[in-house]
């Protein structure tokens, strides 16, 4: 009897050590191997391509302070995600801080990187890169005129993070110029017409944004990686023209921004800017025509404006597919059927096969109707550059040893401008264009996440029901119900 209950004890005591055995075993594999899910509607926590490229790519220790109490109100979203950051490459470590927990360490922090509000700090060895709480979410304020509080519309933590993490590990910001003296839109203009918003984008991916005064030049300045030419309405010079030829002859990277500009006079004749030598010496053409797409207009718009959603393959619009990008007024932009020798072009954006380039020029506000004149669909309203140019006098391609251009033309600013980059995938199309311009092909644009906010409105009927119910009904069902287990019971 006394083995009998010897060999059972034993039994449960292995029993137990195995279990807790197995306890361990699995909360150690569990912690070094682990999958991380997002059952948010909008993907809200799932990182993009982009980011988990950087992060693989990291070789510098970064470190990500946040600054908010859990009271704050993206405090959740900006925890979750950065631990995605953090589970994707060891050379990240985040740090909360919590100035009401924590406020010797807090005020210590604050004083050394001089912080005002809820802010995240991004450092890697001298730099540093701040992300206010104000610059990660987008808000909506459609109730603010009845009273009503400003709600989160969508989150962009993701796309700030990772252009914090760019730019302090980054060794060399990437220069780039915007021209001026031609009428080009005003870089640091706010209003709808302005490029603000595309500057800013740029330098949130780690670049040194400035004007460049072109006229007068006789080059292009050193170091530049990249010019803008951003909505002119007069005409380069011959010699600004040369100035630009020379920078793309020796691999520069140009972005060209073409609008609808008529020439002064009665023949409603389109501006080149002075760039059409320039632009047909790489294979490219402006059409003197306004582009115009029945099937993809917008309602309630005139007729050239358009949206545009067929996309060739091409890095700057892999991330395109199933978008569309809404141009409110553009002229095709065509690429020679046979280009220079060592250059390819690639269209990258055309209107459907119903689509056609309008060339009756003086009846636009009267009537347009398409006839044999006109340039028939699809009509492409981008074009990409790329390789290497042949040296003048020689037909063959460049050695493989020269750096290659990268151009790409645009047949219309007004959907790269600020008023036009809130529209569908304008902004991601821009984004991706820059990036490939400047040779960083794994930087595409990361676009915002929609919160998975549900508003609820009640009336006042609702509320009083709801308020009987639970102040009345269901306290009373509970003191029914044990009534009925007593009276049970007892009988």
């Amino acid at each position: 009897m006394n083995g009998s209950r010897s060999l059972q004890r034993a039994t449960i005591g292995a029993a137990v050590v195995v279990g807790l055995g197995i306890l361990i075993l699995v909360n150690y594999v569990g912690g070094r191997r682990y999958a991380r899910f997002d059952w948010t509607r909008s993907r809200l926590y799932t990182l993009s391509p982009k980011t988990v490229s950087v992060l693989k790519d990291l070789k510098t220790p970064v470190t990500a302070l946040v600054f908010m109490t859990e009271g704050s109100p993206l405090f959740r979203e900006t925890r979750e995600i950065l631990n995605r950051y953090q589970a994707k490459s060891a050379m990240l470590t985040v740090e909360t801080i919590d100035p009401v927990r924590n406020r010797a360490r807090a005020e210590a922090l604050v004083k050394e990187y001089g912080i005002r509000g809820g802010s995240v700090v991004f450092r890697a060895g001298e730099k540093k890169k701040y992300v206010t709480e104000d610059q990660l979410a987008e808000y909506d304020f459609s109730r603010a005129p009845m009273g009503g509080e400003p709600s989160i519309k969508a989150f962009k933590g993701e796309q700030e993070f990772t252009s914090a993490i760019l730019s302090v590990t980054q060794s060399k910001a990437p220069k780039v110029l915007f021209t001026t003296g031609h009428g080009e839109r005003k870089l640091d203009g706010r209003g709808r017409d302005g490029f603000y918003t595309l500057a800013e984008t740029l330098r949130r991916d780690n670049c040194t944004v400035e004007e460049w005064a072109s006229l007068g030049a006789a080059a292009v300045p050193e170091g530049t990686d990249c010019v803008v030419v951003a909505g002119p309405r007069t005409a380069f010079t011959e010699q600004e023209r040369e100035a630009l030829r020379k920078y793309l002859d020796g691999g520069g990277r140009v972005l060209f921004f073409l609008d609808v500009e008529f020439l002064p006079g009665a023949g409603r004749q389109m501006s080149d800017f002075g760039l059409g030598p320039l632009l047909s010496s790489f294979g490219v053409s402006l059409g003197n025509n306004v582009v115009i797409d029945p099937k993809n207009a917008l309602p309630m718009f005139g007729a050239d404006t358009l949206f545009a959603k067929t996309f060739r393959p091409h890095p700057v619009t892999k991330l395109l597919e199933g978008s569309a990008v809404v141009f409110p007024l553009a002229r095709s932009v065509a690429a020679a059927e046979k280009p220079p020798a060592g250059l390819k072009e690639t269209v990258l954006v055309e209107t459907s096969a119903d689509g056609w380039g309008e060339t009756d020029l003086k009846n636009l506000e009267v009537k347009i109707a398409k006839d044999d004149r006109d340039l028939p669909g699809p009509v492409p309203l981008a074009v990409a550059v790329e390789g290497a140019p042949a040296p003048p006098g020689e037909k063959g391609p460049a050695g493989s040893d020269e750096k290659k251009v990268r151009m790409a033309v645009f047949g219309d600013a007004d959907f790269a401008s600020n008023g036009g980059v809130a529209n569908a995938a304008n902004l991601y199309l821009l984004s991706a264009a820059a990036n490939w311009a400047l040779e960083r092909e794994s930087l595409v644009a990361i676009p915002p996440r929609a919160t998975d906010q549900v508003a609820v409105t009640l009336a006042r009927g609702d509320v009083a029901r709801i308020a009987l119910v639970v102040l009345l009904v269901l306290p009373a069902a509970a003191v029914a119900m044990g009534l009925a287990i007593w009276y049970r019971r007892r009988s």
